[in-house]
């Protein structure tokens, strides 16, 4: 399967907020944190913010790129990827990753890129190792009443 990112439409948004995942990565369901719906709300003009359809413009996820330095340091820019519940598990994340990564790269010309996964998520982290990044840091972070503790993966190009 191929995929590509284009603009977000208000579409893409409401079905955004309808996806629910099984079991334990119901910790991604969009539509339980007042936080998250906003961001989605406000993402559709947003340079950075991505919907991610196949090759037949069926929607299939979103990512988002963004700033995570400090005030001090140069831009440290990171990637947000969320995949359609149904599509997930059955081996399309390698592919789905690097289409976001490379197709981000061409878009926004960044030479390293960081990201945050919930260190119970196996099957991303197994994905983005695949894919070159490489822990470097970890943080708390608590969410709904609850503390999760989040990997931080980078990876670097020439």
């Amino acid at each position: 399967m191929e995929y590509l990112l284009r603009k977000r439409t208000e579409e893409d948004i409401e079905e955004f907020l309808s996806w629910t995942y099984d079991d334990m990565y119901s910790f991604y369901d969009n539509s339980i944190q007042q936080e998250k719906i906003d961001g989605f709300r406000q993402s559709v003009q947003k340079e950075r913010e991505l919907s991610v359809v196949n090759e037949c413009e069926e929607l299939v996820g979103n990512c988002e790129f963004f700033d995570v330095s400090d005030e001090y340091e140069a831009e440290i820019l990171a990637v947000g990827i969320q995949m359609k519940p149904s599509l997930t598990g059955k081996g399309h994340g390698p592919a789905f990753f690097h289409a976001i990564v490379e197709q981000g790269r061409f878009l926004i010309h960044y030479h390293h890129l960081e990201l945050a996964v919930v260190d119970f998520n196996h099957r991303a982290i197994k994905v983005y190792k695949r894919e070159g990044f490489q822990q470097v840091g970890e943080f708390m972070n608590d969410i709904r009443g609850e503390s999760y503790r989040f990997i931080i993966m980078a990876k670097d190009w020439e």
